[in-house]
């Protein structure tokens, strides 16, 4: 491939980033405005946790989605809201459900105004996005929004329920997810794509590509959980382990161990005891069967398989944004590479 083909594409991106960052600007200042129909102290509460930060990841999927197309700036940026203020909604929830006490380097909100508050402020946000996408001339927006926020929820309880049971398959744990992280993003492609007029079979298409996005993220978000360094997280590391929830790196350790050091570790991750022996011995075991690197395989994978879903997309111009977006996430691979299993746990 010729260097000024690869040049081209360089310009392009740059050219589409500049286009992403005007597009943030306008989306958190009108947001804002948006929660301010709330009323206090929701109202406060609400542009409190929406401002505490986050890559925007599902906006910036919705504005791939419509990029080049005529699509209105106001519709566009009320519709990645509705998405984003679910998307709030279930991190209020989830520091909660998972015991979480530092979300994007701050306290979380819960350890400020109590469970039972948080659980509300949540059910406001899940309520007020919902009545914003009634305002779309279409029921569309509400259907999507709607049928991703109940199985965003159902992969919520079900993970919930499998707390603990590390007999879970590989297939079982991505079912999870996909479920819990995947159908927001699936949503956000579905409805950038409906906003900029594509056809029905090219919006299943990219809400497809969504929802394998979405497992590539959760995924991520599992290795980081396991071997990321606190000082280089903004968040509460080993909160998965501590509430029993089964995460690709313990699932593929579980398939690689002897018979004797299964029962070992199943006893303590049953137990929970989080203990520096405990947390030694899972290093150890992470470092002798090279779970890491297994990890990283099986993200390369679902990486593949999300190039392959944009290969079937005919629309050029879509397909093209959206290969620009997964090459974004190039930069958290790569730093996948500083990770180590001595990091495991924030030990």
């Amino acid at each position: 491939m010729s260097s000024n083909h690869f040049a081209r594409n360089t310009l392009v991106l740059d050219s589409l980033q500049d286009e992403v960052s005007n597009f943030l600007h306008l989306f958190e200042n009108n947001t804002l405005q948006l929660l301010n129909e709330l009323e206090d102290p929701v109202q406060s509460l609400a542009k409190r946790v929406f401002s505490s930060g986050g890559k925007r990841i599902r906006p910036k999927l919705c504005f791939h989605c419509c990029f080049g197309s005529p699509v209105s700036t106001l519709d566009l940026i009320k519709a990645s809201a509705v998405i984003e203020i679910v998307h709030v909604a279930t991190l209020v929830h989830d520091d909660i459900l998972d015991g979480a006490s530092i979300r994007r380097g701050k306290s979380a909100i819960h350890t400020e105004i109590g469970n039972h508050s948080s659980i509300l402020l949540g059910d406001a946000l899940f309520s007020y996005a919902l009545e914003l996408a009634t305002e779309f001339s279409s029921s569309f927006i509400c259907k999507v929004v709607s049928k991703a926020t109940r199985k965003t929820c159902s992969g919520e309880i079900r993970q919930t329920f499998c707390r603990g049971n590390f007999s879970l398959g590989l297939n079982d744990y991505l079912s999870i997810i996909q479920g819990k992280t995947g159908e927001l993003f699936r949503a956000a492609c579905e409805v950038g794509t409906h906003l900029a007029g594509f056809p029905k079979e090219t919006t299943i298409q990219a809400g497809n590509f969504g929802s394998s996005l979405g497992i590539i993220y959760q995924i991520y978000d599992d290795l980081v959980d396991s071997f990321g360094n606190p000082r280089d997280i903004n968040k509460s590391l080993g909160s998965d382990f501590e509430s029993g929830k089964v995460t690709l790196p313990l699932l593929l350790l579980l398939e690689e161990v002897n018979d004797s050091e299964s029962a070992n570790l199943l006893s303590i991750l049953q137990q929970r005891r989080d203990i520096p022996q405990n947390r030694k011995l899972i290093v150890e075991l992470f470092g002798k069967y090279h779970i890491l690197n297994k990890c990283i395989e099986e993200l390369n994978s679902k990486v593949r398989s999300a190039t392959a879903y944009l290969n079937g997309v005919e629309e050029e111009n879509l397909s093209s944004n959206l290969k620009c977006f997964l090459s974004s996430f190039s930069y958290k691979l790569k730093n996948l590479n500083n990770l180590r299993t001595s990091n495991f746990l924030a030990v």
